[in-house]
C-alpha cells in the first residue's frame, strides 16, 4: 500500500510556464537570475524596474528565461489540481500524525549525536584549509595571479603558488573559477579528490559530492578544461556548455548543464521539474542541521527560483504552496512530510 503510495505521488503538482522543447541560451538564463535578485533585492529602482522590463522585451527568449525563473508562483496556481486525493487526505489523519511525530522525536533524541559527530568530522576538515565558507556562506577569492575564485556553501581550497605551477586544490565544496593570463606562463590547476583539471582560459564549476555519493562534477561556462580521472588517466576536453561526472573509477559523458546551473553565485538556487527529494538535498547544503523529505512526497516536482539567503523563508513557501507540511523538532531538523 505504500508503495502504491508512493508511486502516485510521483507526478508533477506543477505545469510548465516556458517552452521547455526549446532550450534557451544559459547566458540568456544568467541575466534573468540577475535580474531577478536585482528586482527581488529591496533595494531596486523604478529605472531599474524599467530596465528590466526592456530587458524583457528586447527578445523572445529574454521573456521566456524571466518566466522560466518567476514561473513557480503561476505553476503553484495552475498546477495544484494534480495533486492525487490521496496526499490531500492525509491532512486528516490526525492521529497518525501524533504518533509519527513522537517516533520521530525519538529517533531524533538517538540520533542526533551521531549527526552532530559526522558534521563535526565533516567541518573539521575544512579547517586547515586556505580558505573555507560555512554552511549558507559564499565568498570571492582574487588569487595572486589576478584568478577569481567563488566559493559556495561549506566548500574549502588550498592554494599553492610557485615557480612551475599555480595549483589549487579542492578540499570540498563547490567552486567557480575564472582564470586569468600569468605572465610567468605557469599552468593553472585544479587537484580535486576524483581528478586533475587544467583549464583553456575559461570560468567552470567544480563540486565535489559528499561521501555517499563519491564522485565529483565539473561545468564549463567559457573556454574548455582538460580533465584527468580515473586508473588510466586519458584526458577528456571538457567545452564550454558541457558538464560531466567523473570520478576514481574514470570520466562519463559529456551532458548539457540545467538553466541556472550557476544561479547560486547570485545566491539563487534555480530548478526545473526537479524530484522533491532532490530539491530539499540542494537546499540542504545551505542550512546548518538535518533537512530531510519523507519518501512519499519524494516523487512531486518542483520548478522555480528560490532564494539562498533565506532557507527558512524557501521551506515556509513549500509548506504554504505544496501539498506538504514541516515536521519541526527544532530549526535544525526539519522534515518535509506529506500535507
Amino acid at each position: 500500500m505504500a508503495s502504491e503510495a508512493g508511486a502516485r505521488v510521483e507526478q508533477s503538482v506543477f505545469r510548465s510556464i516556458a517552452d521547455a522543447a526549446r532550450p534557451i541560451d544559459a547566458r540568456i538564463v544568467d541575466q534573468a537570475v540577475e535580474w531577478l535578485v536585482k528586482i527581488q533585492s529591496g533595494r531596486s529602482s523604478a529605472e531599474d524596474s524599467d530596465a528590466c522590463a526592456r530587458w524583457r522585451q528586447s527578445h523572445p527568449d529574454h521573456e521566456r528565461a524571466w518566466l522560466r525563473v518567476c514561473g513557480l508562483g503561476r505553476d503553484l496556481r495552475e498546477g495544484t489540481g494534480a495533486v492525487d486525493p490521496h496526499v490531500a487526505r492525509m491532512a486528516l489523519r490526525g492521529a497518525d500524525r501524533q504518533r509519527r511525530r513522537w517516533a520521530l522525536k525519538t529517533i531524533a533524541g538517538l540520533g542526533v549525536g551521531a549527526w552532530t559527530a559526522w558534521a563535526m568530522r565533516h567541518d573539521l576538515a575544512l579547517l586547515n584549509a586556505d580558505y573555507r565558507t560555512a554552511a549558507g556562506e559564499r565568498r570571492d577569492i582574487v588569487l595572486p595571479d589576478g584568478t577569481r575564485v567563488l566559493l559556495n556553501t561549506r566548500s574549502a581550497i588550498d592554494v599553492r603558488f610557485d615557480a612551475t605551477a599555480r595549483t589549487l586544490r579542492l578540499v570540498g565544496g563547490e567552486i567557480m573559477v575564472t582564470t586569468a593570463k600569468d605572465s610567468a606562463g605557469r599552468p593553472f590547476v585544479v587537484l580535486g579528490r576524483d581528478g586533475r583539471i587544467v583549464p583553456v582560459g575559461t570560468r567552470f564549476l567544480v563540486r565535489e559530492f559528499d561521501a555517499g555519493d563519491r564522485r565529483s562534477e565539473v561545468t564549463v561556462l567559457e573556454g574548455a578544461v582538460d580533465l584527468s580521472a580515473g586508473e588510466r588517466s586519458q584526458v577528456t576536453r571538457v567545452p564550454a556548455g558541457s558538464r560531466v561526472r567523473f570520478s576514481g573509477t574514470g570520466v562519463g559523458s559529456l551532458s548539457t548543464p540545467p538553466d541556472g546551473a550557476a544561479a547560486w553565485a547570485d545566491g539563487m538556487l534555480v530548478v526545473e521539474r526537479m524530484r522533491l527529494d532532490d530539491f530539499i538535498g540542494e537546499l540542504a547544503r545551505y542550512r546548518t542541521g538535518v533537512l530531510r523529505c519523507d519518501p512519499e512526497v519524494a516523487g512531486v516536482l518542483v520548478s522555480g527560483a528560490f532564494p539562498l539567503a533565506d532557507t527558512d523563508a524557501v521551506l515556509a513557501m513549500l509548506g504554504e504552496t505544496l501539498p506538504v507540511r514541516l515536521r519541526s523538532l527544532s530549526r535544525y531538523w526539519v522534515t518535509v512530510a506529506a500535507g
